[in-house]
């Protein structure tokens, strides 16, 4: 899957929500101890800035609320004809 953050124009191909957080957090400017930590950081900052809800106990609950906020896009990774995956 190819993962897609509109706003910065940067993506990462996965398959894991949980490496697709972790990839976010390491390139956050703030160090953040783990996934948990950074999703519930980030979610204040969209909540107080931006008025968005997101919601960070879960990770798939996470990357749903990014989706839904247009902040995030998942595109399939299937190749030619669908038949290759990349």
């Amino acid at each position: 899957m190819k993962y897609i953050l509109l706003k910065r124009n940067k993506s990462l191909q996965t398959d894991s929500n949980s490496d697709f957080i972790r990839w976010m957090r390491k390139m956050d400017l703030q160090n953040w101890e783990s996934n948990e930590d950074f999703m519930e950081g980030y979610a204040y900052r969209k909540s107080t800035f931006e008025k968005m809800q997101i919601r960070y106990r879960d990770e798939n609950d996470f990357v749903e609320d990014l989706q839904k906020n247009n902040l995030l896009k998942i595109e399939s990774s299937k190749g030619f004809l669908g038949l290759f995956n990349f």
